[in-house]
Order: structure tokens, then C-alpha cells, then sequence
């Protein structure tokens, strides 16, 4: 097997911790292995791909381990989080050696749950049906979650023959309890077409699929070169022209495999690269799910924000702008039918912009796709994150609307959005499976939750907000949140408060005693007092959003 023309060699993916290594020693090699997994699913997917599809003398624990990033990347999981369950199964494998001293094992484990690492102990957990023939009756097992069934059934799909996959699948998919169901959906293009080695009929010629995309696939044609030259015979006295065959991207519709063959895994790997230049394509959808960068807004959306930064805005082609983006404009009317007092259906998107008028929807489409982004994949407190911003920006929102003040109710929820910001892009948070909030004798937003840092939880959320091109004072309103409200300029301390509040309220509802709040606590006493409520206002608040006092559980 040609392993040196791979870009992250298959070999030294399964490179083995010396048994005199510290268990941080051995936990560190797992992880960068685990990394060299990931890199080579994201940097080479067709090759990755290739290596499970293709029947090649690879060792169970590598094809194990690739389709695991395989099937964690078609469900969107985030890449570090992947990350640590691939290298969790490093772990498993190593630790269901025999050959591991009980020592040894008992120094990783205690490791692991020092660092906080419980994502690691659930995959430890399955050492004794995960490496096994009977691997599949765990599928079944109701407690199981998301990443421990992932890395289950992808034990069972590589342990099968390769003519057998599809038929063992579907058998899985009916062994997986409902509620985890949506798991296999993103799954089932790879047992039902023609995935990167095989041998297949493009337009009628004898071809082999090298690359895949979304709703396209690149074939090989080895004859391409020599076609009409072995034809020339045949249109001696013919006047006609035979087009040659060609190297290309073509519809999957246009491809037909009536008998499942594959070519080896080194030969391949040979034409993938010799056809390098020939696979780059622009536009088209990759078979992996797409990333969008969090650190910077969709240029659409900047298109949209330049719009509405007119002095005479031009309201039918704003609305032309915002019909480009579905989502936005899906968005914006869904919102506008259920806010207006009449419960009227809207119908399009100008009788929205005119609903909410141009200033405030700038401020939800920012936030909608500010939230979009953040929550693009998952990981276990994805959900409880969301949730937590959600109802930080619901307080913020009403508090606006109770109080004389700058913010809008959209405004005040986006911000708000930014100041939670730090909840989705700190890497620590994606391998946690509970939300840790320190309890300290004075609040601050900056160490409110138990993360380890270079950067303050508000320097952070700060930057984002310049990124997404947010106004120099709702970045200084966020460089003054780490301050009490008396040492902040007079002009915002109102918009402080709101902040302050709506992030406390958020944190003592989902987290602690919300029924304390009807007495008022010291700590919000003081914000009250600025925003001119009354703890009856407060209590009537609180009460509004009752149903929203809730955590989702983790992924």
C-alpha cells in the first residue's frame, strides 16, 4: 500500500504509547494521533473515504478509527470534540489490551477524570463490546449517547465484509432506539452510492469513481486517452466525429454500478493524485458538511447591513437583498407573522421590513446569523449553550422595553448575543458534558462560568462584536461590563444595567434559585434602581419566561 503518498501517513495513525510513559504522556499522543484522524477527513475526504469502502489489508482498530471521524463529521460534530472521542477510542483500545497493567490502567482513568475528561470515560466504558463480534447489541441499549453509539456502529460497519456494509447498516439502523435515530440519516449516502475506488459505468463507459461531492461525483476513464484511436477504425469513411471521453465531474444520476467492484487501495491513491489538478472544481456543495467562519459575518448579510446604512434607504432593494438569502427571508416573515398584535399571516418580505421597520431588522439578522453560525455543530452543551443565550437575550429584550434607554429590544438581544458569544468558541466548553459556573461573593460575567483562558470572557466577545461590524459604542458598553455601574459613563449606564441584569437573571434561573429573585438579592438590587423597576417588575419578568427554566440535555 502506497502509505507515503498520503499526506498524513496511515502508519503512524496507529503509532503506540511506550508502557513507561506517564498517563499525560500516553493522553497527548492519543490526541495528536487522533488530530492526524481528523486532518486527513477534512484535508482528504475521497482518501479517507476510500479506505473503508475499499476491501484492503488495513488494521481493524485504522478503519475503525477513520470511519468514527467519518460519521462524527457527516453529524456535524465539532472538529476538537471529534477530536477527543477518536482519541477516547485510542484509549478504549489500548486499555482493553491485555497486555495493560491494572496499574496502568487505573493511573489513565484517574487522569482522565482529574482533567475533567468524563467524555473519555464514556467511551471507556465500552471497551468490552466495542472491539468484539457482538458489538451490535449495544446499538440498542437506551443510555447510550450520541458519541458512544457513533463510535459503536462504526465498529460494527468495519468489522463486516465490504460487500456486506448495506446490508448490515440497515440491520443497525433498526437496532437504534428512536430518539438517536437522526444519527444515521446523514449516513445513508455512503451505503447507497458508489463512494471513492469503485468501479462503476459513467454515461456508459467503464470508469472509476476518484472524488465525491454532493450530488456529483469525479470518474476516471483509463481508456480516455487512447478511445479514438482504437475507434479510428471503425468511422474510417464515416464523416461524423466521435467526442472523446473525458476525465470529469459528472451527475450521480449519470453513473450505474450493477455489481459492486473496487479497484485497490494503492492504485487509488495513485490516480487520486495524478489527478489532482484535473478534480479542482469551483462551486458545488462538498460531501462534508460546509464550516462558515464565525469570526467575520456572511458577506450577503454585509451587503444587506450597507443597505440599511443609507441615508435614503431603498426599501425594494433591500428587500430584493434580503430574498437572495432563503433563510433570511424565511426568517424575517415566519418572525413578522407571529409578533404582530393581530397574529396577521405576512405574506412577503416587504410587508416584514415594514412590520418591524428597517433599523430593527438590521439587529435580527445579524443575531439570526450570528446564531447560526455559532451553532453550526454539535457538540454535548451545544444545546444548553443556545438555551442559555436565548434566555439571556429574552431578559435583555424585555428589560429594554420596560426602561428609557438606547437599546432597542432587538439591539439589546443582540448584544447580548455577543456577550454569550464566548459560550460557543471556547475549545474547552466542547468537550464538557456539564456547564460549570463558579459561585464567587461578587458577580462578574468575565468568571461566571469555569474556564481556563488566555482571555477574558469579555475581550473575547468584544473582538467578535468588531468582526461582525457592530457600532463603537455597543463594543464599549461590552469593554465596561467587567465594571460596576457607578464607574461607567453616565451614557450608558442604563444599557449596563440591562446587560448585567439580563445576564444574571439568565444564570440564577437556569442554574440556581430563580425563586430567591422574588425577594430581590443584593446583587440586582442596584440594577433595578437604575433601570427604574420594581421588584414587582421583576417578579412579572420572571414570570413571563417560567417556561423557558430549563436545561436541555447534553448531546
Amino acid at each position: 500500500m502506497a502509505e507515503a503518498s498520503i499526506p498524513t501517513p496511515l502508519s503512524n495513525l496507529l503509532t503506540a504509547p511506550d508502557s513507561d510513559e506517564s498517563a499525560e504522556e500516553k493522553v497527548n499522543l492519543w490526541l495528536k494521533n487522533a488530530k492526524g484522524i481528523v486532518a486527513l477527513v477534512n484535508e482528504e475526504p475521497a482518501v479517507a473515504i476510500a479506505t473503508i469502502s475499499i476491501s484492503s489489508t488495513l488494521p481493524f482498530q485504522l478503519s475503525h478509527l477513520i470511519s468514527t471521524a467519518i460519521f462524527g463529521k457527516l453529524n456535524h460534530f465539532n472538529d476538537h470534540y471529534l477530536q477527543h472521542i477518536i482519541a477516547a477510542v485510542y484509549a478504549t483500545n489500548y486499555l482493553a489490551n491485555t497486555k495493560a497493567q491494572t496499574r496502568c490502567k487505573k493511573a489513565i482513568t484517574q487522569f482522565l477524570r482529574s482533567k475533567g475528561l468524563l467524555l473519555w470515560l464514556d467511551i471507556v466504558r465500552l471497551q468490552r463490546v466495542l472491539f468484539t463480534t457482538k458489538s451490535s447489541h449495544a446499538l440498542s441499549h437506551i443510555k447510550l449517547n450520541s458519541a458512544q453509539r457513533l463510535c459503536v456502529l462504526a465498529s460494527v460497519v468495519s468489522s463486516c465484509k465490504q460487500e456486506h456494509r448495506s446490508a448490515v447498516f440497515l440491520r443497525c439502523i433498526r437496532l437504534i432506539p428512536t430518539h438517536q435515530r437522526n444519527l444515521v440519516k446523514p449516513l445513508i449516502e455512503l451505503f447507497e452510492r458508489p463512494l471513492p475506488g469503485a468501479k462503476v459505468y459513467a454515461n456508459g463507459m467503464p470508469a472509476t469513481v476518484i472524488d465525491i461531492k454532493q450530488g456529483h461525483s469525479y470518474v476516471y476513464i483509463p481508456t480516455a486517452k487512447n478511445t479514438k484511436e482504437k475507434r479510428g477504425a471503425q468511422v474510417k469513411n464515416s464523416s461524423s466525429k466521435i467526442s472523446e471521453p473525458q476525465n470529469a465531474w459528472i451527475k450521480n444520476a449519470s453513473i450505474r454500478a450493477p455489481i459492486e467492484q473496487h479497484i485497490e487501495l494503492d492504485e487509488f491513491i495513485a490516480v487520486y493524485y495524478k489527478t489532482a489538478a484535473d478534480r479542482v472544481a469551483t462551486g458545488g456543495q462538498g460531501f462534508f458538511p460546509s464550516t462558515y467562519g464565525i469570526q467575520k459575518p456572511p458577506t450577503p448579510l454585509l451587503h444587506i447591513i450597507d443597505e440599511l446604512q443609507k441615508r435614503d434607504i431603498d426599501i425594494p432593494s433591500l428587500c430584493e437583498k434580503i430574498e437572495r438569502v432563503p433563510s433570511f427571508n424565511n426568517f424575517l416573515v415566519y418572525t413578522a407573522s407571529q409578533d404582530n398584535r393581530l397574529k396577521l399571516p405576512v405574506k412577503s418580505i416587504k410587508q416584514a421590513v415594514l412590520t418591524y421597520g428597517t433599523e430593527r431588522v438590521g439587529d435580527m439578522l445579524i443575531q439570526f446569523a450570528l446564531m447560526e453560525r455559532l451553532t453550526q455543530h454539535k457538540y454535548p452543551l451545544v444545546e444548553t449553550c443556545k438555551h442559555f443565550t436565548l434566555l439571556a437575550s429574552a431578559f435583555a429584550s424585555k428589560l429594554s422595553s420596560l426602561t428609557k434607554t438606547k437599546f432597542s429590544p432587538q439591539s439589546a438581544a443582540l448584544t447580548m448575543t455577543f456577550v454569550c458569544s464566548p459560550l460557543f468558541t471556547q475549545p474547552e466548553l466542547k468537550v464538557m458534558t456539564r456547564l460549570q459556573i463558579r459561585e464567587t461573593a461578587k458577580f462578574s460575567i468575565n468568571t461566571t462560568f469555569k474556564i481556563a483562558s488566555s482571555s477574558t470572557w469579555l475581550s473575547i466577545a468584544g473582538e467578535l462584536s468588531g468582526n461582525w461590524h457592530q457600532s463603537s459604542t455597543w463594543r464599549a458598553l461590552l469593554h465596561h461590563c467587567n465594571k460596576t455601574n457607578d464607574k461607567v459613563p453616565k451614557s450608558l449606564r442604563k444599557e449596563h444595567a440591562i446587560i448585567l441584569s439580563a445576564f444574571y437573571l439568565a444564570k440564577t434561573c437556569l442554574f440556581n434559585d430563580y425563586n430567591a429573585l422574588n425577594g430581590v438579592d443584593k446583587e440586582i438590587a442596584p440594577w433595578l434602581s437604575v433601570l427604574s423597576l420594581s421588584p414587582s417588575d421583576l417578579s412579572r419578568i420572571i414570570d413571563e419566561h417560567r417556561e423557558q427554566f430549563y436545561c436541555p440535555l447534553p448531546h
